[in-house]
């Protein structure tokens, strides 16, 4: 036995009750060992002194029937795929195309405006907004071990409802994450990020924004932001902000291409924390529930899709349908130990905040903001 070896079997008895040990193929080792409170507290100690000596440990099995595995850590190099890069692409020509389709709209309301600064105004605040939820997951991800490598992005059709540049994030893994609890923090890290700063996106565009040129009314604008409902995030700070806001006439609409963009992005975290397959809500509740029990809270997302403003995310219904069809299974060195109790309260916050971030349907009504 190498002292390798012998090193990392005194590492686990050190830190483990070991019930029984084998001696794998190519010098790894098993142990079966008691799971206890202290076993996940124990794994994430053990993973740094293992990977030291060249071993990746795995707990697999049950509480009852718990067993523990350092196989040799894998020094090859995956070849990495091209998905990513593709569904950007096509992502980065909706988001073009979209900026374009909505510059439309502001030289129909102002039509002294710059062409070129609504473009880039919004056009930049959706590409913030989309690039906040992959840095915050990979800034996360570097210190929680989480094997999480990046999202993919699901490109969206503008000219079809919900009429946004992306239908929100797949999430992926290139390695096992350290246990649930760190998957769980990398994932929600993005939807977070989105929502932090599409809110102060959406505050700072209705500080700046400006008075139509013209009634809506003598417009033949359809089908854009200027239509869309607001959610009570935006109300709330509206409320907030309303004293700095220049008060708008009736039949005029107030501008800004920031606060605009800022909309969209609230309906992206609402579609991002969706518990779809694939997407981060989807991670999340397969992270913290059963296959069967996420697999059934799937298909609720996909039902409040179809009921909710009637059609306008029936697009992204029908992609959850396909998805769910074919789940995920997280990758986890440790598939014993469950997520803490605190991120599972903070899940349920996050898809309260997703419905929050809903612009109110306009079945229930048309309700502009004051």
């Amino acid at each position: 036995m190498s002292s390798n070896t012998e090193d990392a079997e005194r590492i686990v008895r050190g830190l483990f009750e070991v019930k029984q040990h084998f001696v794998l193929p190519d010098g790894e080792l098993e142990f079966q060992v008691a799971y206890d409170g202290s076993t996940k507290r124990n794994f994430m100690e053990l993973k740094g002194k293992a990977a030291a000596l060249g071993f990746r440990p795995e707990l697999t099995g049950t509480a009852e029937e718990c067993v523990l595995v350092l196989r040799k850590a894998d020094q090859g190099t995956r070849k990495l795929s091209r998905l990513p890069a593709l569904l950007l692409f096509f992502t980065l020509a909706a988001l073009v195309f979209s900026a374009l389709l909505q510059q439309e709209v502001y030289q129909a309301l102002i039509p002294d405006i710059s062409p070129y600064v609504s473009f880039f105004a919004y056009g930049a605040t959706m590409a913030v907004i989309l690039g906040a939820h992959e840095l915050g997951q990979r800034l996360v991800a570097r210190t929680r071990d989480a094997g999480h490598a990046s999202s993919y992005l699901v490109p969206g059709i503008p000219i079809l409802p919900p009429f946004t540049p992306s239908w929100g994030f797949a999430s992926s893994q290139r390695a096992p994450a350290l246990n649930r609890d760190s998957l769980f923090d990398t994932v929600i890290a993005g939807p977070l990020a989105m929502l932090g700063l599409t809110i102060l996106l959406f505050a700072v565009g209705t500080v700046t924004s400006v008075q139509s040129a013209v009634p809506f009314s003598s417009t033949t604008l359809a089908n854009t932001t200027v239509t869309v409902n607001p959610n009570l995030i935006q109300l709330g700070v509206y409320s907030v902000l309303s004293p700095f806001v220049h008060a708008v006439p009736s039949g005029y609409v107030a501008v800004s291409p920031i606060a605009d963009g800022a909309t969209v992005g609230f309906i992206l975290v609402f579609l991002c924390s969706l518990p779809l397959a694939f997407y981060d809500g989807g991670m999340l509740t397969t992270v913290a529930l059963s296959s069967r029990a996420s697999r059934a809270a799937a298909y609720l997302g996909v039902l409040a899709l179809l009921a909710i403003d009637t059609p306008t995310y029936w697009g992204v219904a029908l992609l959850g349908l396909v998805l769910v069809g074919r789940p995920s299974q997280p990758k986890l060195m440790d598939e014993v130990s469950g997520l803490s109790r605190s991120r599972r309260w903070l899940l349920v916050g996050l898809i309260v905040v997703a419905f929050l971030c809903l612009p109110i349907p306009h079945n229930v009504g048309t309700i502009p903001l004051p």
